[in-house]
């Protein structure tokens, strides 16, 4: 399919765009390609041109099998395809603890749409229907694929492990080339799980009769925190002035069982009801300790809350206390007490230099504004899943810093939020939010891709539930117009009539290119007179 456009008035400037091939089976309602800009990005054309086309899919099914049907979806950064269903004709499939194997027809579109040779990732996802309400494991997946150029090589790109539960019905992963997993990612290590052992709360010179409860969070995350509940001993007053309180473990309400990376740091917010009593807290310490090895324990601290009468909630940040040691990935955001003056490093003064000072320009840039664009819902196939109520949404920079607020999310025409439905929702009808501009911050991930995030928090006035399979935020650059599409996955807006969840963009970096020096030739003395 080839889409001509006309640019402004100008009938003799036309631009193209090339999609991709459609392929529709008999229960098909909807397909979606990406379609390339002809002229657009002629270098990014020649040098990383899609040329990869997916061979055969191997599947270890775990110790749990299904007999429902099962399909999968596969995407690189800028388009995807879907298989067929992956069945046999003359033998069972999804059998528990068989190495299944998938090609030629079965692999549907996956067949000749092709994604970029070399690339760091792919998403898979497995899509099952939920006839039998069973669950399924899987082991292992792994792709392989070859370039149209040269059939004989391959490339193979390894997921890992995909759960479902009795009532899921799609799982996704990111799965790494493994020439890519090969290089530069042996350093990383693996995320620090740690669970909260006790929290020890030295109070300030103003004490609370209010109700007091704590909540935890890895840093600058909405997603990953608990609350303790309301924190209270039978026998004393707690939350008094100049006192030291010890909350054990098992007071400690929902935070009891909830791990967190503690490589990310944590927020520890004060809150209590709105009333006549404020409240100081000199330092909240956590003793937080290894789900693996409750010998391994660390400490970080958390200072100065002022809490006024009328504050419901107070948060700071904490850091790794000086008396702690933790080994985190280099891409880890901790930050640690400062040293005392008598364990000070001394720096060693600059050699001096007879010429300026030049520095190597960084590999890539870590931070970038970003614009949104538009969203697109797919909402649950569940009885209940879809909704006749209203709809909003809050979209936030990852730090909070930065937020806007949709009005009521609709479609001119049709019906909106109908289970199965598909819900396009481009920049004109999102209000305040539209060409909204986000500053984000990237971190690296163990694919040596970056991934930034932003946060969404959907708000539905009514009383029925809704359940929606997948939400996207797309956006774009706001230097360069890249892409960049938030994945949200999976939401819930059911009794609190509020979901939040964290969605994530994954891109390559972009290299700085140094400038090359201009060639320089010496040329001989000059000599005057015969010598």
């Amino acid at each position: 399919m080839v889409l001509s456009a006309q640019v402004g008035s100008d009938k003799k400037k036309v631009q193209k765009f090339k999609c991709g091939s459609y392929r529709f089976s008999a229960k098909d309602a909807q397909k979606s390609n990406f379609c390339l800009n002809e002229k657009s990005s002629p270098k990014a054309a020649t040098t990383k041109r899609p040329n990869l086309l997916i061979k055969k899919i191997n599947v270890q099914v775990g110790a749990v099998g299904t007999d429902d049907d099962v399909t999968m979806k596969i995407c690189d950064l800028k388009r995807c395809c879907t298989t067929s269903k992956l069945s046999h004709t003359l033998s069972s499939e999804w059998v528990k603890n068989k190495l299944e194997s998938w090609d030629g027809r079965k692999l549907g579109n996956c067949s000749d749409i092709l994604i970029t040779s070399g690339a760091a990732s792919i998403e898979v996802s497995v899509i099952k229907t939920n006839k039998k309400k069973k669950p399924l494991d899987i082991t292992s997946i792994v792709l392989e694929a070859s370039p149209t150029s040269d059939k004989k090589k391959t490339e193979k790109f390894k997921c890992g492990t995909y759960k479902f539960g009795a009532s899921d019905t799609q799982k996704s992963n990111f799965c790494l080339n493994e020439n890519a997993a090969k290089t530069g990612t042996q350093s990383r290590t693996t995320p620090a799980e740690y669970k909260v052992n006790s929290i020890v709360v030295q109070m300030g010179d103003d004490g609370s009769n209010d109700a007091v409860s704590l909540e935890i969070c890895n840093a600058k995350s909405a997603l990953k925190c608990c609350d303790t509940g309301k924190l209270s001993g039978l026998l004393s007053n707690d939350w008094s002035k100049n006192d030291k309180e010890t909350w054990k473990n098992k007071d400690l309400g929902l935070c009891k069982t909830t791990t967190f990376d503690a490589c990310k740091g944590f927020d520890v917010a004060v809150k209590k009801k709105s009333g006549k009593d404020s409240l100081k807290v000199s330092t909240i310490t956590l003793e937080v300790a290894d789900k693996n090895d409750a010998k391994k324990s660390q400490k970080f601290v958390c200072s100065s809350y002022n809490v006024g009468a009328s504050d419901t909630i107070k948060r700071n940040s904490c850091t790794l206390d000086s008396s702690s040691t933790l080994s985190c990935p280099k891409t880890s955001s901790l930050t640690t007490r400062r040293p005392s003056a008598s364990t000070k490093r001394t720096v060693p003064a600059p050699r001096p230099s007879s010429g300026p000072v030049t520095g190597k320009p960084p590999l890539f840039s870590d931070s970038e504004n970003i614009i949104l664009k538009g969203f697109e819902v797919q909402v649950g196939g569940g009885t209940n899943d879809g909704t006749k109520d209203t709809v909003t949404a809050k979209i936030c920079s990852a730090d909070k810093k930065t937020c806007c607020e949709t009005p009521q999310l609709s479609k001119r025409s049709g019906n909106n939020w109908v289970r199965n439905g598909n819900v396009t929702l481009p920049g004109t009808s999102l209000g305040l939010c539209k060409d909204k501009v986000f500053k984000t911050k990237a971190r690296t991930t163990i694919s040596n891709l970056l991934e930034t995030n932003l946060v969404l928090t959907l708000n539905r006035i009514g009383k029925d539930g809704m359940r929606l399979e997948s939400f996207y935020l797309d956006a774009e650059t706001a230097v360069g117009s890249q892409k960049r599409r938030f994945k949200c996955g999976k939401i819930a807006v059911e009794l609190s009539n509020k979901g939040t969840k964290e969605c994530y963009a994954q891109f390559p970096k972009k290299s700085v290119q140094t400038p090359r020096k201009p060639a320089t030739t010496t040329r001989p003395p000059f000599r005057s007179g015969s010598g």
